[in-house]
């Protein structure tokens, strides 16, 4: 044994005297395999880990606020933009999104929109519809919509009340995850009379 270890350089030595004395102690207490799971679980059982667990988060299309639509002021027939004839006004101000994989080569979408609705003086109380509009744009801002939607959302709020917050998450739509695309919303009151 001396022949062996004068064989050995002094870093060598103390290499093969660690791994003498790891063996030896793994020896007394069973397997290294068990000693490991036992450190790695705590002593626990072990726990089976979903694969998704550490796959790579889903990209989301970028989300864009169409120029123009943040803001719907109605006023009373007759008293269009006169302040006294305010019956409220409802805005959009903040907004997120978030992907998960739908199948094999989809993703669903999960987004969410909020903002207020302020009582104006000529309002008597009672429920506002907000219409919202979610176009999917299929290769980015220029190109075809792939889906669009209507979305209304119900708010009620009193007479001379302070102003509510509004809150829409919206989960049903579901684009290939291959597909460049981009999320434009914002409120569509349709047409003007």
């Amino acid at each position: 044994m001396l022949g062996v270890f004068q064989v050995l350089s002094k870093p060598d030595m103390k290499v093969a005297v660690t791994v003498g004395l790891l063996a030896a102690g793994l020896a007394g207490c069973g397997s290294a395999e068990s000693v490991a799971g036992k450190v790695i679980s705590g002593g626990r059982e072990p726990i089976e880990v979903s694969p998704e667990t550490f796959a790579p988060p889903v990209p989301c299309p970028p989300m864009e606020l169409k120029t123009n639509t943040y803001l719907i002021r109605k006023f009373e027939r007759g008293k269009e933009d006169q302040q006294d004839g305010l019956l409220y006004q409802a805005t959009i101000e903040d907004w997120a999104n978030t992907c998960s994989r739908e199948g094999v080569s989809d993703r669903r979408i999960k987004l969410g929109l909020s903002g207020d609705v302020t009582p104006g003086p000529a309002w008597k109380g009672g429920e506002v519809v907000l219409p919202i509009r979610v176009a999917i744009m299929e290769g980015g801002r220029d190109g075809t919509p792939s889906v669009t939607e209507l979305l209304q959302v119900p708010v009620t709020i009193g007479a001379g009340s302070p102003s509510e917050t509004w809150t829409l998450v919206e989960n049903k739509f579901v684009i290939p995850q291959a597909q460049s695309s981009k999320i434009i919303f914002g409120f569509d009151e349709g047409r003007r009379r």
